[in-house]
């Protein structure tokens, strides 16, 4: 049986935050309409957009090579929240988190 590389790189990294807590990741939590951006002509999936005005951050989720809309949960158009671990992209304020492993979702429906 094959293990796809984020599902290992997740159980790794949950394993490591939970025997040795400077190994945690931090996680954003993002809330609000999510949006669909298609960035390349034949990808399979778009990328997942969330701008939460309340905390003035914007999310991105790139969902190519997961075989699945891992987002299942939301919609586009509709108003929900993720929260995963994340890196940080272009430089100042307001700040954009591009997240890497999904740790929760919800929608607001």
């Amino acid at each position: 049986m094959q293990i796809k590389t984020t599902t290992l790189t997740a159980i790794i990294g949950a394993t490591l935050a939970v025997s040795h807590p400077a190994f945690a990741q931090k996680t954003v939590t993002c809330s609000g309409t999510l949006i669909n951006v298609w960035l390349k002509p034949k990808a399979e999936w778009p990328l997942a957009v969330i701008y939460d005005a309340a905390e003035g951050r914007t999310c991105t989720f790139d969902r190519s090579g997961a075989g699945h809309d891992p987002l299942q949960a939301c919609s586009a158009g509709e108003r929900c929240r993720i929260t995963g671990t994340y890196r940080t992209l272009g430089v100042g304020e307001p700040k954009t988190y591009a997240i890497q492993a999904i740790t929760d979702q919800s929608d607001f429906q």
